[in-house]
């Protein structure tokens, strides 16, 4: 695929200059419906959106023992797929962290409605304002036409193979 790339850097001398882009992460497992209204949401914020798909130890460590189900690798080349998705790579940090920050200056940074007001977004707001003062934070509500998360994906296939 060739909007699938091996790093952050590699994302930065790829973008073209003069266009506006949105990023957006997150451990993508499981791909459904949730993540694609993240994905298309994004996508219609800008000229081009970046996707960073959460490494198989990052997503460990915050998902759990028994996550990622889906390797990273394959997990990127599925969000790789989906054509709201310009540009994709696996990253070991956060998409808000300080150095991609510094490094991508994106025009927005899209973050799930329900972490809006953890401390956890309030450390991040600080972030993006001292390493990268322009870009915009966008809230998405949850998809909510039905509860889909990959958590209750994964407990709906325990409970009918128990």
């Amino acid at each position: 695929m060739n909007n699938l790339f091996p790093d952050v850097l590699a994302i930065k001398r790829a973008l073209p200059k003069g266009k506006t882009f949105a990023l957006v992460g997150g451990c993508f497992d499981l791909l459904h419906v949730g993540h694609i209204h993240l994905l298309e949401y994004a996508a219609s914020l800008g000229d081009i959106l970046v996707v960073a798909v959460l490494s198989d130890e990052y997503a460990h460590a915050y998902k759990g023992s028994f996550r990622p189900v889906i390797n990273q690798q394959q997990r990127a080349t599925m969000v790789a797929s989906v054509r709201f998705a310009d540009f994709v790579y696996v990253s070991d940090v956060s998409p808000s962290s300080p150095d991609t920050l510094q490094l991508l200056q994106p025009d927005y940074v899209v973050f799930g409605e329900e972490s809006r007001t953890t401390e956890k977004m309030r450390r991040r707001m600080e972030a993006l304002t001292s390493f990268s003062p322009a870009t915009q934070i966008r809230f998405l509500p949850r998809y909510d036409e039905e509860i889909v998360s990959t958590s209750s994906i994964i407990e709906k296939i325990r409970s009918v193979t128990s």
